[in-house]
């Protein structure tokens, strides 16, 4: 194998270069030290291309860069403490008096003398180390390279790719286990396991099978459960009742959640995929499998087991045999590369000849080749030629000469950055939910992510995430319904890789462990922590641990770039927070009972993260730190959950670097009113402003900068109710007017709204731009909802934006008819028919249409226009609460797409919107409570 500790010293090296080079106000104490510690960086760097090389077979050049990394992770620790020191200088110039009973900014006991000469002297240390390095180098022989490049150019994002393995061999396996599926019908509940090695493609011919249309007519219910190695039965209950309910499940006991499995798969033929089994106990497996039959009397249920270990596949099976997938053909392996590499391309001669003898090396394993081709993708012969020369020899058989073939890809990342942000990937547990935008803010945490001119940190790191998902190092990805990337997974031979690159740097291990067990590692994440873990305290960079820390013990983490101390049944953060001064990300989340944060926490000025999540359980968090201004560093506030009477800390519009903020709550309190969220230039991604209530004309809500703001597309604007029944000087429609946001937007709620009618924007769905009298609408409106509008009178137009596919209208109370005004008729796009003629289509892409708590709501006008189409992709429709509904208009448009119906009290409703006999794909139809309903025939 190639080289892995030279990567971790190259990437720490240029940015201690990097930071080394940065202008600090106190660097001029000692600014020969500074120089000196340049020349002995640069000098290193000479060297390393030569260290590289020897690395594998020289243990004592392994020796020499192992040194070396400990002197870089030291001087790192060192100028991080120097620029800790400039962040705090410069919050004491600017906030020079502190009220009385606020947290004090430190006064220094040093002079700033003192602390020049105190960081003089352990620079030189550092430079006394780097000099000896640098002799042992000459000692060892290894050649310099004068002109070697300290950093290497930053990857080049693609413009296009497919995350979707190409699935090539298994055409046969498919069909077989489809066969099997649907025609046995015959026993309660059946097992068949799919067996192989890992990267076999055993996931993916699950997924397919899943995913099949004949998997999703003959099935009611389909589960997906990943197992891994915990087989936990109650675990296993609660993510199956969470599959079917589509929603998580608080607590309850094993009777509870069985009982509740029982009453969802009543009357219900099932399937369950058991993804990725470990357990060979088979008087635990038969328990499970004992309570499931019990469940349901249903015959013709299924469950799909994947799994690596022929022991567990022939303890759950209960067919003929288990359904073992073999290794692809040399072939077979071609065509993945081939068609990775080329797309539909000509193959030249050339290549055709170097790339069967790759395919060769691909142990007939298709996540080897999927990974390999996509490595090979765009380059030259020669590339090939190399990969097939060095990258793919000393090639073993099974899983370690596969691991040997992934990492090629490994071996092709474009910069040290790149390798080390998915080195670090080793820390979170196999089959694990890897969030993106959280394993983003991780990697800046750690330094990983360069920031300058040219990118900020986040546009670096989506730009990371992207290659690796595109390279197959990430697999299954979830999207948001705005097409985003939200989540991936790592399949668990690629977990392997990074933990095999990581050198040892991760220590990943949930369970019970003694300290002893745990090596000097940098990034840890373990069940719980004592007194005994001091010692090694001190090494590491990441922490995530699920229990609280002890107060004494917390300050020993004294070089900490991030802790994670998530579901850790925490009540109340140490006060010693306040001293990890390296610190850049904090995660407190779903801690339920913590309700606030110690002021301590505004003494960590390099904090970039801070994450406060909930459950959405009562109480919710109370407060924050009220001299939060002071982390000047922050760029992501992560709230989601809030009490009340919850108050912005004040000055909250000084934070310049913040892109993440999910929640501002207006207050009436100086520095903290709406102006404060307008000094906010870049906020990204979705933003909810409560206590509107508050403003109290136009003028005063455009300060808050709605359409300035274009980088946010979820945008949620919230009026508290009031208890106050005479509701005086109400200027909520003035207020929204204000609040107009640019026309890119793409989900917008509108709740608690007490104005009766809505400002021209939101009536009409268009803003003004300019003074050139053109108006432009929301044609990038994906969801809308109206919640609690309780005075509002009339329902806006909307049926001519052209992406709209979700849409909610709850609790408009004063609303008495949906008017015609509603399709937005002559707004909306055209087609010509078969016959020539125009047709008009309103909601072209609506799938969802849910019309709620509206109890004055009497009618439902139908379309004006002759040729008008509506609703022709509609798949979900609710209509309930409705007490007063008359008449709904026949939804002709929706025959073809309509899956699902309810109606639910509407007692005066005398027909359906629809001629149900004209649904062709109506698969789910609920009527309550509708007592003019007089009878619903429908045949399919």
């Amino acid at each position: 194998m190639e080289a892995v500790a030279t990567e971790g010293v190259k990437f720490i090296l240029e940015k201690l270069f990097e930071v080394a080079s940065e202008e600090f106000k106190l660097v001029r104490g000692f600014k020969k030290e500074f120089a000196n510690l340049k020349k002995y960086l640069k000098m290193i760097n000479e060297v390393l291309k030569d260290a590289e090389r020897r690395e594998i077979t020289d243990s004592a050049v392994k020796s020499w860069l192992k040194d070396l990394e400990d002197a870089v992770y030291d001087a790192d620790n060192v100028l991080d403490e120097i620029k800790y020191e400039d962040l705090s200088r410069t919050i004491q110039t600017q906030h020079k008096i502190k009220p009385k009973g606020c947290l004090n900014i430190p006064c220094h006991t040093t002079t700033t003398l003192a602390f020049q000469w105190k960081m003089a002297h352990k620079i030189n240390d550092i430079n006394a180390d780097f000099k000896r390095i640098n002799n042992e180098a000459d000692s060892l022989g290894l050649n310099r390279v004068k002109d070697y490049p300290l950093a290497k150019p930053l990857a080049i994002d693609t413009t296009s790719f497919t995350v979707d393995p190409i699935v090539i061999g298994r055409e046969t396996d498919e069909s077989e286990i489809l066969e099997t599926l649907t025609s046995s019908i015959h026993n309660v509940l059946s097992v068949l396991p799919i067996v192989g090695m890992g990267g076999i493609g055993k996931t993916t011919l699950a997924r397919k099978i899943y995913n099949h249309h004949r998997t999703k007519t003959h099935f009611d219910k389909r589960i997906w459960v990943c197992v891994s190695e915990n087989f936990d039965q109650m675990t296993l209950y609660k993510r199956i009742l969470e599959s079917l309910l589509n929603k998580d499940f608080g607590g309850g006991s094993k009777q509870v959640v069985v009982q509740k499995i029982a009453e969802e798969l009543k009357h219900k033929r099932y399937l369950i995929v058991l993804d990725d089994l470990w357990n060979k106990e088979t008087i635990v497996w038969d328990d499970f499998k004992s309570t499931l039959v019990g469940v349901s009397s249903n015959k013709g249920n299924f469950i799909i087991v994947t799994t690596r270990e022929e022991e567990v596949a022939l303890i759950v099976n209960t067919w003929s045999s288990p359904r073992r997938l073999k290794q692809l053909t040399n072939s077979e392996c071609w065509s993945i590369i081939k068609a990775r590499a080329f797309q539909d391309k000509e193959v030249p001669e050339q290549f055709e000849i170097t790339g069967k003898e790759i395919a060769s090396k691909c142990r007939g394993v298709p996540l080897a080749a999927n990974m390999v081709g996509r490595v090979l993708q765009g380059k030259e012969i020669e590339e090939w030629d190399s990969v097939l020369q060095f990258g793919l020899s000393n090639l073993k058989e099974g899983e370690k000469g596969v691991l040997q073939v992934l990492k090629v890809s490994y071996d092709r990342l474009p910069s040290s950055s790149l390798k080390k942000c998915f080195a670090y990937c080793s820390i979170f547990i196999k089959d694990s939910v890897i969030d993106r935008k959280d394993l983003i803010q991780l990697w800046m945490a750690e330094g990983f992510l360069p920031n300058n001119l040219k990118s900020e940190m986040e546009t670096t790191g989506n730009k990371f995430f992207n290659i690796l998902l595109q390279n197959f190092f990430f697999q299954e990805p979830e999207k948001d319904k705005y097409d985003n990337i939200i989540s991936c997974k790592m399949h668990d031979l690629v977990h392997d890789l990074a933990c095999l690159v990581s050198e040892s740097k991760s220590f990943m291990n949930m369970e019970s462990r003694t300290v002893d067990d745990i090596p000097q590692v940098r990034h840890l994440a373990i069940e719980s922590i004592g007194e005994d873990i001091k010692e090694k305290a001190s090494y590491l960079s990441t922490l995530f641990l699920r229990s609280s820390i002890p107060h004494e013990i917390l300050s020993y983490f004294k070089h900490l770039h991030s802790l994670k101390l998530c579901d850790a049944d925490i009540k109340e953060l140490p006060t010693s927070i306040g001293t990890l001064k390296h610190l850049r990300y904090l995660d407190v989340s779903y801690n339920d009972d913590l309700t606030t944060l110690p002021e301590t926490v505004c003494k960590l000025y390099n904090l970039q993260t801070l994450r406060i999540l909930y459950n959405y359980v009562f109480p919710g968090l109370q407060r924050l730190p009220r001299d939060l201004q002071f982390l000047i560093c922050l760029r992501h506030l992560c709230i989601n959950d809030i009490s009340d009477n919850f108050e912005m800390p004040p000055k909250i519009g000084s934070f310049s670097c913040l892109q993440t903020l999910p929640l501002f709550c207006v207050g009436d309190k100086v520095d903290c009113r709406i102006d404060e969220l307008g000094k906010l230039k870049n906020l990204k991604d979705k933003l909810q402003i409560r206590n509107l209530e508050l403003l109290s004309c136009k003028t005063e809500a455009e300060h808050a900068d709605m359409a300035g703001k274009r980088n946010i597309y979820k945008l949620h604007f919230h009026w508290k109710e009031s208890t106050d029944s005479t509701e005086r000087n109400i200027n909520d429609e003035s207020v929204l007017e204000g609040l107009q946001p640019h026309e890119k937007l793409k989900r917008l709620t509108i709740e608690g709204f007490r104005g009766k009618n809505f400002p021209l924007w939101t009536t009409n769905m268009k803003i003004n731009k300019g003074n050139s009298g053109s108006w432009v609408k929301f044609d990038k409106l994906i969801k809308i909802e109206f919640r609690n509008c309780h005075k509002c009178e009339e329902i806006p137009m909307l049926g001519h934006l052209p992406l709209l596919k979700y849409l909610k209208l709850y609790g408009l109370t004063s609303v008495r008819s949906i008017r015609s005004s509603f399709y937005g008729e002559s707004d909306c796009s055209s087609t010509s028919s078969s016959d020539g003629q125009e047709t008009r289509v309103s909601f072209p892409s609506l799938k969802s249409l849910r019309i709620q708590e509206m109890p004055n709501l009497t009618k439902w006008e139908e379309a004006q226009m002759s040729r008008m189409q509506v609703f022709p992709c509609l798949e979900y429709l609710m209509l309930s609460n409705c007490e007063k509904l008359t008449h709904v208009p026949h939804l002709r448009g929706c025959g073809a797409s309509l899956k699902e119906m309810i109606i639910w009290s509407c007692p005066e409703l005398r027909e359906l919107p629809c001629d149900l006999d004209s649904l062709q794909s109506l698969e789910k139809l609920t009527v309550l409570e509708c007592k003019n309903l007089q009878s619903v025939s429908y045949k399919k």
